[in-house]
């Protein structure tokens, strides 16, 4: 379970400091596919990176199973992170490497217990036969499915995706979803997933956390339902997409 208690934190902008996230209280059960949402600037990826302690909270706690994260360091901290898998907006991967070798990058920085292999991961993709073509090589969805790959060799306890398909068109923005659907239901882990993209949470999410300036709205379960379009304010939108009427 992930756990954060009163977390908040501040940056310094153009026009001085701001909060970025603003007293927030969030739990997120194992194996949960679990949605935060909201507009750009809302705090959703800064909340998501308390997660792997990338960012750290100016206040509050951020648990994981127990463990004060916000509080490990040196090899306690190393070892929490290399449990956790990324999957990246811009799909970051190395130009100059092949598919395999990106796959297997991780692999090279750490040493794992458990791991899935190669021909695992490229099959469940279905990047079998796009094993030595390089990133200039491929599609949108077929670099995007490198990253997914990337973070699922090392078996994740914990799979953070930001805001995985906002480079995608639409089609294949639902294929990436299904992806890390069979992912989750595959390999039991628990998903959090950072985006702007209403259908994004409606396909894919248990529940969702709703921001706004950095503070948190609602938890709703997300509710398949006709995802009515409104014209009011973003929260609204939110509500009708995600909740019954």
């Amino acid at each position: 379970m992930i756990e954060m208690m009163g977390v908040s934190k501040s940056f310094s902008g153009k026009d001085g400091p701001f909060k970025a996230v603003d007293g927030v209280d969030l739990s997120i059960k194992e194996k949960e596919i679990f949605g935060i949402i909201g507009e750009s600037g809302a705090g959703k990826s800064t909340l998501m990176r308390f997660i792997n302690a990338l960012e750290t909270p100016d206040s509050g706690q951020v648990l994981v199973n127990g463990v004060a994260v916000d509080k490990l360091r040196g090899k306690s901290l190393r070892n929490h992170q290399k449990h956790i898998g990324m999957v990246f907006q811009h799909f970051n991967l190395l130009a100059n490497r092949t598919v395999e070798e990106n796959i297997l990058l991780p692999l090279k920085l750490h040493r794992y217990d458990q791991v899935l292999t190669i021909d695992e991961v490229l099959e469940f993709t279905g990047l079998t036969d796009k094993r030595s073509s390089y990133p200039a090589e491929l599609s949108g969805g077929q670099k995007q499915r490198v990253g997914i790959a990337r973070a699922l060799i090392i078996r994740p306890h914990i799979l953070l995706c930001d805001e995985p398909t906002s480079a995608l068109d639409e089609n294949t923005t639902y294929e990436i979803a299904e992806v890390l659907r069979k992912a989750q239901n595959e390999y039991g882990m628990t998903v959090v997933i950072v985006t702007h993209e209403l259908g994004v949470i409606k396909t894919l999410c248990h529940r969702a956390a709703v921001l706004e300036h950095g503070r948190l709205i609602d938890i709703m379960d997300v509710v398949r339902n006709s995802g009515k379009r409104s014209e009011q304010s973003y929260y609204a939108r939110v509500l009708e997409v995600l909740k019954d009427e």
